[in-house]
């Protein structure tokens, strides 16, 4: 019983070209040829891409903190607030605290010493990298935008207030 074969791919070996189907149907997958080559054919995009979803967070809690009603359909003012939404500048942000980012910088640490050969976690581009990597995204991707904060100021208040008198004045 349990699994059997498991294969480790190393994702920051050249992260510029990393093809993560290549790797796998070519280097793990025995009998697999014609995959492997399907696989070297595909365009190789970010090797751990990521998805700002700041943008659909807001917009889904504009109701929780206003009480604008507005339906998929009032297309016109999701555009308004979609572009201030886009236009904002010093965005408030709700990070990890420092105690945190030490444990998960740790956990993150000992994982990649369990996972990779010592010759890779112990070369320059081994755990140096990843702790760069680490403080790069820590105060930016492993943060989110305090929504309560902006939505509740006075500007966003104001602002949907006017759209939400708006619309009530385009009904009467």
């Amino acid at each position: 019983p349990g699994i059997f074969n498991v294969s480790v791919v190393n994702m920051h070996e050249d992260p510029d070209n990393f093809n993560t189907n290549a790797r796998f149907a070519c280097n793990h997958m025995d009998n697999a040829p014609h995959l492997c080559e399907i696989a070297k054919s595909d365009i190789v995009g970010p090797s751990n891409p990521s998805e700002n979803l700041d943008w659909n967070l807001f917009r889904n809690s504009i109701n929780i903190y206003h009480s604008i009603e507005l339906s998929d359909s009032d297309t016109d003012k999701w555009e308004q607030i979609e572009v201030k939404f886009h236009e904002m500048t010093d965005i408030p942000r709700l990070c990890l605290s420092t105690e945190w980012k030490k444990k998960l910088l740790q956990i993150s640490l000992e994982s990649e010493k369990a996972l990779t050969p010592e010759s890779w976690y112990s070369s320059e581009e081994g755990l140096e990298n990843l702790m760069l990597d680490f403080e790069e995204k820590i105060n930016s991707k492993l943060c989110s935008i305090d929504i309560e904060r902006i939505l509740l100021s006075s500007e966003w208040q104001d602002f949907l207030t006017d759209l939400q008198e708006d619309e009530i004045e385009e009904g009467l």
